[in-house]
């Protein structure tokens, strides 16, 4: 036995089926190498050289033909192709060599650990193709002047060469074009290979030159004075044109120019030759006369009442001139005028005429508002305690009126009015205003006292109710008097909401008091003032 016994049956059965295995497989790979029992072996490393095969898939190919090459090894780890091919290579493939037009050979080198293995293979190329080549022309009959595509298309050719009426090296297929052809033409082409070459030729065709001509427009022929017109112009069968009239100098056979700031009616001429001859076209523009210009002032632009001003004006282009407005009549083409006693803002209007049609200017002058004027007077001038007296006024060129002084409040423009009751001197002064600035006047009223006794009472009127809120319905005043501090036998009634003082007349020798209440519209009285006393001698 190779494997030694075992006490254990489930040991000694693996051990069996692993000795089974193992000389199954040696036995499937070769001879049974026979190991004594109970010797000692020892390995012994295995040493393989490398091997590579090469071949082609045809040793003789046609010109131009393909090749599959094919290759194996075997103990290597890399691949080199070498002498018509190149590269590094798996190690094991295979590779199409395409367009093949020499015989070729193809070697490959093949590495491992233990060395390095080559192969190679010989290919054979047959004899080569003829080349051919055709040249067509479209189209190949043309008008005088004319033009054609040139093409061509070659086989088994590597170069070509243009001759006749072209030249140089030309690719093997391709086009051209060719323009302006005054006469005929022969285009030859031929092209080379490894098995020859070979010609071909076109021939074109071109008729004779037919008749110059030459066509001039310009974009407007009717224009304003200073005005600018573009002329253009074709023509056919020249090389190249001259310009006369109103213009000069040598001309493209087609193209455009601007004319511009054209003053005057203009001519312009151009003749163009050529194969065919000279032909010759004119335009005619129209130039319109200028439109006249006018610069028209007033000096000064704004004037007092009554002021004057100086109307200043020139024309240009013009044969009249003609005044509308706040002036009138036919005035030169030019000049000034004084306008005076103006006594309100005015417009002055110019209309200039010539043969290039008219202009119309306006200027304005702005004339200060008068200044308003204001009477007032009192009648009478003087009363007696608790009189009254008229105040009368009138304005002029005012807009308005306020009161101030001893009366207020807005006023009409004019008007009369009574002062009421008045216990003392006053003064009563009036402002209007208008457009033209603003007027004062003051108007004082004399009282005249009585020698009776007398007291003369002044307030400041209350602007408030008790709880604080605005007062706006105050009646008037009552006045309570006595001898007695606190006791008051005698009332006076004001109506008068708008009177400060009060004169109370015909009181006997004594010493009086006084205090006042104030009344609204519906009849509610204020508290009593603080009392004030005076004697009366």
């Amino acid at each position: 036995m190779f494997i030694s016994d075992y006490t254990k049956s489930g040991e000694m059965a693996t051990k069996l089926l692993v000795c089974f295995f193992l000389i199954f497989f040696i036995a499937g790979c070769g001879s049974a190498v026979e190991i004594p029992e109970n010797s000692t072996s020892k390995t012994q490393p295995k040493t393989t050289s490398p091997q590579v095969t090469l071949t082609s898939s045809e040793e003789n190919v046609a010109f131009n033909g393909n090749v599959t090459l094919t290759w194996d090894s075997t103990d290597v780890t890399s691949c080199t192709s070498s002498d018509n091919w190149s590269g590094s290579n798996a190690v094991k493939g295979s590779r199409t060599i395409n367009g093949l037009t020499s015989d070729k050979v193809y070697s490959l080198s093949c590495s491992g650990v233990d060395g390095t293995a080559t192969a190679e293979v010989n290919v054979r190329v047959q004899g080569a193709l003829v080349p051919t080549v055709t040249v067509s022309a479209s189209p190949e009959n043309l008008a005088y002047s004319g033009s054609t595509q040139l093409s061509w298309t070659s086989s088994n050719a590597s170069s070509c060469t243009a001759s006749g009426d072209w030249s140089g090296n030309k690719a093997t297929s391709g086009s051209t074009s060719f323009s302006n052809l005054l006469s005929g033409k022969t285009y030859s082409l031929t092209c080379t290979g490894n098995g020859g070459s070979a010609t071909d030729s076109v021939r074109i065709m071109v008729a004779g030159p037919t008749a110059s001509s030459v066509n001039l427009t310009a974009s407007s022929s009717s224009l304003p004075f200073n005005g600018a017109t573009t002329l253009s112009w074709s023509s056919n069968n020249t090389t190249g044109c001259t310009a006369s009239g109103d213009w000069s100098g040598s001309k493209a056979p087609s193209g455009s120019q601007t004319m511009s700031a054209l003053t005057s009616n203009r001519v312009f001429n151009l003749s163009c030759s050529g194969p065919g001859g000279t032909a010759s076209d004119t335009v005619n523009i129209t130039v319109a006369a200028p439109s006249p210009t006018l610069s028209f002032s007033a000096s000064p632009g704004s004037v007092s009442q009554n002021g004057s001003t100086t109307l200043s004006w020139n024309s240009i282009d013009a044969t009249s001139c003609t005044a509308t407005g706040d002036w009138s009549g036919n005035k030169g083409t030019s000049g000034s005028e004084i306008i005076s006693g103006l006594t309100s803002d005015s417009q002055f209007m110019l209309a200039c005429s010539g043969a290039g049609g008219t202009i119309n200017d306006t200027v304005s002058v702005t004339v200060a508002a008068p200044a308003p004027t204001l009477s007032f007077s009192a009648s009478p001038g003087s009363v007696s305690q608790n009189g009254s007296t008229t105040l009368g006024w009138n304005s002029i060129d005012a807009t308005s009126c306020v009161a101030s002084g001893d009366w207020s409040g807005d006023k009409s423009t004019s008007g009369s009015e009574s002062t009421g009751s008045l216990t003392i001197d006053g003064q009563y002064t009036l402002t209007c205003d208008g457009a033209g600035g603003s007027v004062n006047e003051s108007v004082n009223v004399t009282v005249v006292l009585s020698n009776n006794g007398t007291a003369l009472l002044s307030w400041t009127p209350p602007t408030e109710n008790t709880d604080g809120s605005p007062l706006t319905d105050l009646a008037g005043y009552k006045i309570r008097y006595g001898t007695s501090p606190g006791n008051y036998s005698e009332t006076e009634t004001i109506n008068d909401p708008g009177l400060t003082s009060f004169m109370i007349e015909n009181l006997a020798n004594a010493d009086w008091y006084f205090v006042m209440t104030s009344f609204n519209s519906s009849g509610v009285e204020s508290d009593y003032s603080t009392e004030m006393s005076k004697p009366i001698n």
